[in-house]
């Protein structure tokens, strides 16, 4: 699913890449192809961006891409800035040459791949093109591999506790994810002791591995608010967690539990 400002935001959503080193096109020789047969070997299944120049990556700022044997990729990313993108698993044309993996769709990525193993692949970005814009710059990612996927475990009903270091837990509100992709937010009426629905033009989630997306769109006033999480589900329990900056610049890590409501 594609919306407006999709092309625009694809230097966010592939987490700025605006840098000042370039890197030479390199020589593809006979003594790089076992590289190649290593890509090759371990490239298929589901990785995470984890850093940036060895920073941890902010939890709305990651991206998931799903490699399959074809080649195909399908890359996952919602981005909270002013161009927001919403990319839900999309396809693109994917080729390995050399230690090269280069991605084409509305928009072409090519990253040289520096290491792989079957659970962490660091690679530079070499060139990222869009319809309007080239760029052939540098940066150095760690990607790790994702074993796992919750978008069918998230379906349900759940009661959100707000975990904060020091104050014992308090329930706020709940959330029903549905299979459609649309998820309903409820708000506890203290005084008739019951939960409301809150009512919002659009809500949007998608789950890619272990990685929650939420979108909340309104028309009065106008909103698009994007949100992201690192989840996992053990039996009726959800953990959610991400890595922040405020406005100050200091991160911190955000935490909720939820549990699952079955009446």
């Amino acid at each position: 699913m594609m919306h407006r400002g999709y092309l625009s935001a694809i230097g966010a959503a592939l987490l700025a890449i605006s840098l000042n080193s370039c890197k030479e096109q390199p020589e593809y020789v006979e003594k790089i192809y076992p590289i190649q047969e290593e890509v090759e070997l371990k490239l298929a299944g589901k990785w995470e961006i984890a850093t940036v120049d060895n920073v941890p990556v902010l939890t709305n700022e990651k991206q998931v891409v799903t490699y399959k044997e074809g080649w195909t990729a399908f890359r996952s990313a919602s981005t909270p800035s002013k161009d927001q993108s919403w990319m839900e698993q999309v396809q693109m044309k994917c080729s390995i040459y050399g230690n090269d993996i280069t991605e084409e769709g509305p928009f072409k990525l090519t990253t040289n791949v520096e290491t792989i193993t079957e659970n962490q692949m660091t690679a530079n970005v070499k060139d990222l093109s869009t319809t309007d814009t080239a760029q052939q710059k540098t940066r150095f990612i760690v990607y790790r591999k994702i074993d796992k996927d919750f978008s069918k475990d998230i379906v349900g009903y759940w009661e959100v506790k707000l975990a904060l270091p020091g104050i014992p837990g308090v329930t706020d509100h709940r959330l029903s994810f549905r299979e459609d992709g649309t998820f309903l937010s409820f708000d506890r009426d203290t005084i008739n002791d019951e939960w409301v629905v809150n009512h919002i033009t659009t809500n949007q989630y998608m789950v890619d591995g272990t990685w929650l997306a939420l979108r909340k769109q309104s028309l009065n006033p106008t909103t698009d608010t994007h949100e992201c999480w690192d989840i996992s589900v053990e039996g009726d329990k959800m953990y959610w967690s991400a890595l922040r900056v405020d406005s100050t610049g200091l991160r911190r890590e955000d935490q909720l539990e939820l549990t699952r409501i079955t009446e």
